[in-house]
């Protein structure tokens, strides 16, 4: 197994998908003013890609070519009135539309409704300075409400399944609703065309079944990321997004969902909204389902109950409709909103903009920034709690995953830095009342195994490999156990696979310097501990007596010259090598892959302060 993983890495050239630079050079210019440099540099992107992401060694990252009947379109470059109806087309309710139903002359017979601002002179500044790029002299957003759900079929008792069909029976003929997933199309198509196992039997299409069922009664188009966001025409954040997706844990999708919802309406415009968000008209609280108003942020007159959950003030001021939010979120000075909860409050499970906004693009580039930065620099301004179980300032719950400061809260660093406050923003309340079920959140058990039902282990240990060797950049050489731990536990032998990716790794990351450290517990929400027991074989790799003079717990304690145990957002991590290879054994020594070596510019070294 071992030899195999490093098999699939001798690949010719192997790296990730380039990034997609922007055509405009007044685009670019301003970005880089706004963030670092060196942005769009070749040596800051390779600096990116290659070593603090930690390349792409097995190819796995690369982007199919655009499917057949998208061959002659142009996705990044759709008239507003076009893109309701291309989603139309592309959904996976239907079978695949040919080419010719999505010329521009099929999609504007079935036009959609847009809501539609001109702007002359300052205004189209958007309030903000004379370098700034402008918006255009007329602002169009179309009327497509984007979710997202990752990872897995969408599970009926989640309340995504509730609340979209419900808006999307409201508002039919009005607005189009669009799931994106990461489910192929191939699975749709088989579970439109192959009766269900009889008998009884266990049938792995049933979740997908009922998906495609939801889905075509309620109007709801299931749209593929891998479709619309392909080889001619990626993402921005497309290696981030890749990576978190590959953990294969709700943290990694909650990751990689923060990223995608911000490229689907820069890409495309229109409003992007979380599933646990009530968003249908036509509702109102039954009587006696007022209450007082829940404690901490959200405390305050005005909130009420709906059915269990906590939605937003009725008196914030905004529009009671979709169609009007989105015609008062064009006219209105920045030409975007977020979800502005309160005057003070600000949160990214709500977006509004019409495709290709400045503001947009540069919060890809605060995101894409992230992921070269070190997870300490991200809590910088907070202090570890005695016990090493969190960090002062933070709940419990998001004490065991960096996901929440590097991609959750991109949204407040961007509105720092244009200088826009919460009170400046379109309150999208009451027609967007919010609530959240917090889906993303492990069990208050522990994180549970992640089921792999692909037979062979070979897919699942080359997802640890690019984790392992993320971690590795970005934790200064820790060999980070309980990020892959619950991929390698749901395998059918987990020791032989701890073994393997061990050994593999030990080759495999020749290129990115010596393991100094290992973080092997993980304290759980209810502060029991997860321990990482590597097996006997596994084990013997690893050097526990190692002193490094540098390690990821090097420094954390002022004035200790000794320390072999440091705590960081609940996991525990300890100074250890990882023994290398005798002197025949393959691979022995540094590494190149396809003819480079990774390589730290150091260009966008602590520049941008996200």
């Amino acid at each position: 197994l071992a030899r195999r993983l490093r098999a699939a890495a001798c690949l010719p050239g192997p790296s990730a998908a380039p990034t997609a630079w922007p055509p405009d050079a007044a685009l670019v210019a301003w970005l880089r003013r706004m963030t670092y440099p060196g942005l769009y540099t070749w040596a800051a992107e390779e600096n990116l890609a290659r070593r603090w992401i930690g390349g792409d060694i097995f190819g796995s990252r690369r982007l199919p070519q655009a499917p057949d009947f998208l061959a002659g379109t142009d996705v990044r470059r759709l008239a507003p009135h076009l893109v309701a109806p291309l989603l139309r087309r592309v959904s996976m309710t239907r079978p695949a539309p040919s080419a010719a139903e999505l010329s521009p002359a099929a999609l504007a017979a079935d036009a959609g409704r847009v809501s539609t601002f001109r702007r002359d002179g300052a205004a189209r500044c958007w309030g903000q300075p004379e370098h700034t790029p402008p918006l255009p002299g007329t602002i169009t957003i179309p009327h497509v409400v984007h979710g997202i759900w990752l990872g897995r079929p969408l599970p009926e008792t989640n309340g995504f399944w509730v609340n979209y069909a419900a808006a999307a029976d409201s508002y039919a003929g009005q607005v189009d609703f669009v799931l994106w997933t990461d489910i192929p199309r191939a699975c749709f198509d088989s579970a439109r065309t192959t009766p269900p196992t009889p008998d009884g039997r266990p049938d792995p299409l049933t979740p997908v079944r009922a998906l495609l069922a939801w889905a075509t009664a309620h109007g709801i188009h299931l749209v593929s990321v891998a479709e619309l966001f392909h080889a001619n025409a990626p993402m921005t954040l497309h290696t981030p997004y890749a990576l978190e997706l590959n953990r294969g844990l709700p943290q990694g999708f909650a990751a990689a969902s923060d990223h995608l919802r911000v490229e689907v309406v820069h890409r495309f415009g229109g409003l992007y909204a979380d599933g646990d968000l009530h968003l249908s008209p036509d509702a109102t609280p039954p009587p006696g389902e007022r209450a007082a108003a829940p404690s901490g942020d959200l405390a305050g007159d005005g909130y009420r109950l709906f059915r269990g959950r906590w939605h937003g003030r009725p008196e914030a001021g905004g529009p009671a409709r979709l169609p009007e939010l989105l015609d008062r979120v064009a006219a209105s000075t920045y030409g975007f909103t977020l979800h502005a909860l309160t005057d003070e409050i600000v949160l990214n499970d709500v977006i509004a903009a019409p495709a290709g906004h400045p503001a947009l693009a540069l919060w890809l580039e605060g995101a894409r920034y992230n992921y070269l930065r070190d997870p300490r620099d991200l809590y910088a301004v907070r202090a570890p709690q005695a016990d090493g179980s969190g960090w002062q300032g933070e709940p419990v719950a998001w004490t065991w995953a960096v996901t929440a400061m590097r991609t959750g809260r991109v949204h407040q660093w961007l509105l720092a830095r244009l200088g826009i406050g919460a009170a400046d923003l379109v309150k999208p309340a009451p027609a967007v009342c919010g609530y959240s079920e917090l889906s993303w959140l492990p069990p208050v058990d522990g994180q549970p195994p992640v089921a792999c039902p692909d037979p062979d282990p070979l897919p699942t240990l080359v997802a640890c490999v690019n984790l392992l060797r993320w971690q590795h950049l970005s934790r200064s050489g820790d060999l980070c156990l309980t990020a892959v731990a619950p991929l390698v536990r749901g395998l059918s032998d987990p020791d032989t696979a701890w073994t393997a990716l061990l050994l593999a790794f030990r080759d495999l990351s020749a290129d990115l310097g010596p393991v100094t450290s290992v973080t092997d517990r993980r304290r759980n929400q209810d502060r029991t501990l997860d321990v990482v027991v590597l097996p006997p074989d596994a084990e013997a790799l690893l050097d526990r007596t190692a002193t490094p003079t540098t390690w990821f717990g090097s420094g954390s304690t002022p004035g200790a010259t000794a320390v072999r145990e440091y705590w960081f957002l609940g996991e525990r991590t300890v100074p250890a090598r990882l023994l290398p290879a005798p002197a025949h054994g393959p691979l022995n020594g540094r590494r190149q892959y396809g003819g480079q070596q990774a390589v730290n510019s150091g260009d966008t070294e602590g520049v941008l302060g996200v």
